[in-house]
C-alpha cells in the first residue's frame, strides 16, 4: 500500500512553519517552542489544505480534490500512539451520525498496511478509511503532536485543527461535531 503527496494549492501556508526555525527560537525552551507550534497550527485555519492522494487499506483511491464540496475529517495517528488509541471509540461514533455524501472521515496512518491489518484484528476496527504510510502527508500537513484532527470545509479551506492531546476524547468529539455541523450550514 503507498500513500503519495503532491504538493499543490494550500502548500504556501503551510510552508510558513519553516519560519519558526528563524534564529534565535533555536534557543527556546521546548514548551516555549511547542506554544508557536500550535499558535502556527491554530493560524492555519482559512488556508487551503494541501493536496493529497492515497490509497486505502480496501484498496479505494482517495483524492483531496474528488472530496470539493464534502466536509473532509482528518485524523493523523499511529498504532503505539496511546494518545492515538484512546481517542479511536469515540472518533468511530462519529462516522454513523453523517451522511457520507456530505463528510468524509480519513485517518491519515503511519503504519504500514500489514501492522494495521494486524492492529485490528487484535483492537478492533477504527471506522474512517484508513490510507497507511502517510507520513509524508502528515510532513506536509506539518502534524506537531500525535494525534492530531483537522476540519476541511466544503471549499477545500481548513476549518479548524487540534494537536495532541489538547482535550479528552469525548469533548474532541464534541468539537468535532460542532465543526462539521457549522460547516454544513456555512454552505448551504
Amino acid at each position: 500500500m503507498y500513500s503519495v503527496f503532491t504538493a499543490g494549492f494550500g502548500q504556501t501556508c503551510f510552508d510558513a512553519y519553516d519560519l519558526l526555525f528563524k534564529k534565535g527560537v533555536d534557543t527556546l525552551p521546548y514548551n516555549e517552542f511547542h506554544k508557536l507550534e500550535l499558535e502556527f497550527i491554530k493560524n492555519l485555519e482559512g488556508c487551503p489544505a494541501p493536496y493529497f492522494e492515497g490509497k486505502t487499506l480496501e484498496g479505494n483511491d482517495i483524492f483531496l480534490s474528488s472530496l470539493n464540496g464534502k466536509v473532509v475529517v482528518l485524523n493523523f495517528w499511529f498504532t503505539t500512539c496511546p494518545p492515538c488509541l484512546k481517542e479511536i471509540p469515540e472518533l468511530n461514533k462519529l462516522v454513523p451520525q453523517f451522511n457520507p455524501d456530505e463528510v468524509v472521515f480519513i485517518g491519515l496512518a503511519r503504519d504500514d498496511k500489514n501492522k494495521l491489518e494486524e492492529f485490528f484484528k487484535r483492537f478492533g476496527t477504527f471506522n474512517y478509511q484508513i490510507i497507511p504510510e502517510s507520513y509524508a502527508v502528515a510532513t506536509n500537513y506539518k502534524v506537531i503532536a500525535w494525534p492530531q484532527s483537522m476540519i476541511i470545509d466544503k471549499q477545500g479551506n481548513v476549518f479548524r485543527t487540534w494537536a495532541g492531546v489538547e482535550n479528552g476524547p469525548v469533548q474532541l468529539a464534541n468539537e468535532i461535531i460542532s465543526a462539521i455541523a457549522t460547516c454544513l450550514k456555512i454552505s448551504n
